[in-house]
Order: C-alpha cells, then structure tokens, then sequence
C-alpha cells in the first residue's frame, strides 16, 4: 500500500503502481469509505449520473458535465484514464483537482485503508477503487450539486456502481476486457448495464439490434427504463466545418436543427445524443418546470465549448497533423468511416503504433484502408516492437510504403519532412499512449515523462 508523501510527483507514482483490482469484489472495502463522513453525508443527496460503454466514455461524460454546468449546476467530473496528468480525472466546474487538494484527499482515503487493513489484513484495495474515493472526498469537501462519473471497467462491479444515482448510460459495446465481463456482446451488454440500478433509466447509444433485443428483456427484469437512440432519437448525417460539425437531433419536443459541436467524427454524433438524452432525462427531474426551448439554449450553448483532448484533434497546421486515442477495432473503424467522409480521399500519412496488449492486428487492419504511407514506430509505455507493426502491416497491405523509427521523437520528426515535401495530411493513430506521447514531443515535452496507468 502507499504511503503518505509530501512530493506530489511520488504520490501519482505510487498510486498508479497499485493494481487495478483488489481481492474479490471490492463493494465491502468501498462502502467502507461510503460510511464515514464527510462521504456518508453529501453521498446521501447525491444523484449522479453514471457512464459506462466500450467507446466514448470520456466524450459523452464530458458533454453531460458541460450541459449540466450550462444549467447552473456545480458539477463533480471523474473520468479515466488521464492523457498527460493525473489531475485530468478529477475536475469540478471544468477545473483538474489541485495538487494540494489531491494531496489532502489522498491522506483522507490513505488513513482509512490503513485502519481498514489492521481489521481486515488481507483484503487489499484496488487502484480504481482508491482513485474513486479520492475523487468523491474531493467532491464532497467542496459540496458539487452532482458528479457525472465514468466506470472504470464495465458496471456490475465497478466501484462507481456504488455512487447513488438514477441515470446511466452504455455509449458502445465491442469486445473488451472479456476476461472480466464476459466474452460475448450479450454478456458485455449485460454486465455494462448493472450500472444502473432497478427503478433507473438507462439509455444506451447505437448498437447491435439483436443485442438490444436481448439487453431489452433484461432490463425489463431488472425493472430499468431503456431508452434507445437509435429508436427515440432523430439524427442527421453531419456537415463537416473547419473547426466542428453540425447536424439536426431530435428527441421528443426537444428538436435542435443545425446543432454545432466543435468536435468531429460520425461516432460523436452517437455520442452527443447519449450525452444529451442523460442530461434531459436528468434535467426535467431536478428542474419540472423547464421549457423546452430553456433546455435548448442551455444545450447550444454548452456544446459550443466543450473539447475533448485525442479525439480526432488536430494538433499541428504545418503539416497538418491529427490525433485519435481509440484503441480497440471497433474505434478505429469508427474513426476510419469519419476520415474517408472529412478529407475526400486526400493523401495519409499515418504514424501508428499499438500497444502489446491490444489487438494489433485487428487496429492495423482498419487502418491501412485510408493509409497512403505508414511510418511505423512505438510508444514509450507499452509499445509493441516497431517489427511486429512492420512484420503485420507487410502480411496486410504488401504494395504499403513503410518506414520505421524506433520512436515516438524521431516518427514525429520523419512525419513532418515527408508531409511537407508530399503535401499530406498527417494521421497519429493507433493507441492512447502513443497520442499522449506524440502530443508531447509536439509540444517541445519530454514523452517520457507521462505517468501511466
């Protein structure tokens, strides 16, 4: 366990050291925490909305935190993982936790471990559990209206399903982290869902119709409200602009035409109305007597504002350089739809790298179809060898034109030439440390540097 530490920098190390999961279900060693004040207190008029799925999370925790905000509420954001900072995962009112008040939290949560461990030696805390209960002492010291929170993994035994709250969202489902929810899309489906408790609405982005059929039934059991998207909801395809998009959604009378969101890529079209479904469903419960029209404006005017770092970001002008964190198939497919719809067949230049423990290639298979030439290098943490990306991009694509650089410095800087003299767009793609990383070195910033979970 960690120990308490006056140096910040070592406090994030040592919390990011901590296994992901303790012994067993950790509900017991959670509510250990829920019990004591100041949680039990401010835990008790709390109603969270709670965000779990295989895509998406981070935008659509993003949107409904910015749409609750606009409506005047002080809200408590918990997001994982972080990009660049620990603090990322932490936010009320748009604004990372401070390191003092990290610090001050961590303390709080690190005494009642100790105390927990002397009673009950070998039951030991997982990492996701720790970071939930210092964001929620945080929150509750400062007394947020409401906190959205994004599961860790899945939902059934996710230590956020403990956050009281009556609104939950599935943004996706692909097959992931099958070792722990299940190794098909039904019993993934089914896992995610528990995040929302009985008497709850759930409401659920585009997927599989037979797997909603299925997901249905057992949310009927469960007696949870389910609400579709793509049943209740009315989408346009979006028109794409310089800096964002715009498109028409309908949900009920909530009707908002040429809608603009300064984000881009089909799949956040999913994720807006998700994100905007919650933020009504939870809305019209805490405020009865608002409009539709008052709803409107405070949605406009939230979407006008809110980014989200790594998704389709373009991150350089000369050359023109993007960046996307998905990393799973299902992302980059995604991903690869939006690009062939936003740069009409324009030249690629795609720097990619996977980590060890994805589905090497099943992302490069999706990539390579808008890829004009492939630099193939690595991130610092986890990267796979730049042969195996090299060895799987030859048996895919063998006419490819590849290059190879050992890292992440020297990929960005190969990039830059090839681009200039080819007059290509640049594509960073492939795995989430290795966009943090090129971010980075972008910046003038050590990649190395990044601490990881």
């Amino acid at each position: 366990m960690i120990q308490n530490s006056d140096n910040i920098t070592q406090l994030i190390k040592q919390l990011l050291e901590i296994p992901k999961f303790g012994n067993g279900v950790g509900f017991p060693r959670m509510y250990n925490f829920f019990k004591k004040e100041p949680l039990n207190i401010w835990l008790s008029k709390i109603d969270a909305i709670k965000v779990t799925g295989s895509n998406g999370k981070g935008s659509v925790s993003k949107i409904i935190s910015a749409i609750l905000r606009e409506a005047n509420f002080k809200v408590g954001l918990y997001t994982s993982p972080h990009l660049f900072n620990f603090n990322e995962r932490m936010a009320i009112n748009n604004i990372n936790i401070k390191d003092s008040e990290l610090q001050k939290s961590s303390e709080w949560v690190l005494k009642i471990i100790d105390q927990y461990q002397q009673k009950y030696p070998d039951d030991y805390y997982g990492a996701f559990e720790i970071f939930t209960a210092i964001a929620l002492y945080y929150f509750a010291n400062y007394q947020v209206d409401t906190m959205v929170a994004e599961a860790g993994i899945g939902g059934r035994f996710d230590p956020t399903r403990m956050i009281p709250g009556n609104t939950a969202t599935i943004t996706s489902l692909d097959l992931e982290h099958t070792q722990i929810l299940g190794d098909t899309l039904e019993m993934i489906a089914y896992d995610k869902s528990e995040l929302c408790p009985t008497g709850g609405t759930l409401i659920i982005g585009n997927i599989n119709t037979e797997i909603f059929r299925r997901l249905e039934a057992y949310c009927n059991l469960r007696r949870v409200q389910l609400i579709s998207i793509q049943n209740n909801c009315i989408l346009s395809q979006p028109k794409y602009l310089a800096e964002g998009m715009i498109f028409d959604f309908q949900y009920g009378d909530l009707k908002l035409d040429n809608l603009y969101i300064k984000l881009l890529g089909n799949y956040q079209i999913n994720n807006v109305a998700v994100a905007i479904v919650a933020a009504e469903c939870w809305l019209r419960k805490k405020l009865p007597n608002l409009k539709s029209s008052q709803l409107e404006l405070i949605i406009r005017n939230a979407l006008k504002n809110v980014s989200v770092a790594g998704r389709l970001q373009k991150v350089s002008s000369q050359p023109e350089i993007y960046v996307d964190v998905g990393h799973t198939p299902d992302a980059i497919e995604k991903l690869v739809e939006s690009i062939e719809q936003l740069w009409n067949n324009e030249p690629i230049l795609l720097v990619t790298g996977v980590s060890y423990n994805k589905d090497i290639q099943g992302i490069l298979e999706k990539l390579v179809v808008i890829s004009t030439q492939v630099i193939c290098t690595r991130a610092w943490h986890r990267g796979s060898d730049v042969s195996i990306v090299v060895d799987c991009l030859t048996k895919i694509r063998p006419d490819l034109p590849l290059y190879s650089a050992e890292t992440i410095e020297k990929a960005i800087q190969m990039a830059k030439e090839i681009a200039k003299q080819n007059q290509m767009k640049v594509l960073i793609a492939g795995g989430l440390f290795l966009v943090a990383e090129a971010i980075q070195v972008l910046e003038g910033k050590n990649p190395q540097n990044i601490q990881f979970f």
